[in-house]
């Protein structure tokens, strides 16, 4: 029994350890990426016009779509949640691949549109497994602390409640009374 917990909490930490990791990588690929967008769309609303201003403003608004579902599904541990960026990142590689001027073009290499779309699959896949795993963790006896102490003191506060002597004792003497005030 003591090894199952064992194994438990190390699947447990792991899982954790998983989550911990896709949501650094959500928030180093997409928050320092929106800055830049927001810096960019507010150094060029002088010089360019309106178009250019919008193209920036749908970018960034996609990028922290995509963090805040992608925290979502690391945060909510439910399998729907981790579909959610998926078409966010796939909308904003479709209007960055057929934008030719677009600043991450022009700053990087042309492949910088499809890192987001990338991270979500990755990220995706990886959810996909721990999330088994996690709902695997959750039936299991112990969860989420699979420590067996306090499982033995969780079935005797359950005994203990379903066999109480002062409660036992009460029905007896409730039992054994007649009820009425002529006997005394």
């Amino acid at each position: 029994m003591e090894n199952n917990y064992c194994k438990n909490l190390k699947m447990l930490r792991s899982c954790e350890r998983f989550y911990k990791i896709i949501f650094w990588v959500y928030f180093v690929s997409c928050v320092p990426t929106a800055l830049t967008t927001l810096i960019y769309g507010t150094l060029y609303t002088s010089s360019v016009d309106d178009y250019n201003v919008g193209r920036f403003l749908i970018t960034f608004i996609l990028l922290l779509v995509i963090f805040v579902t992608g925290y979502l599904s690391v945060y909510r541990k439910e399998a729907l949640y981790k579909y959610l960026p998926i078409p966010f990142a796939l909308i904003l590689s479709l209007f960055n691949c057929f934008d030719d001027m677009f600043f991450l073009n022009v700053l990087t290499c042309y492949s910088m549109p499809y890192i987001p779309l990338i991270i979500t699959l990755a990220s995706y896949f990886v959810l996909t497994n721990t999330h088994k795993k996690y709902c695997w963790l959750e039936q299991q006896e112990g969860f989420p602390y699979f420590n067996e102490l306090l499982e033995k003191n969780k079935n005797k506060t359950n005994e203990y409640i379903n066999n109480n002597p002062y409660q036992q004792a009460m029905e007896r003497y409730k039992n054994s009374s007649s009820g009425k005030m002529d006997d005394i």
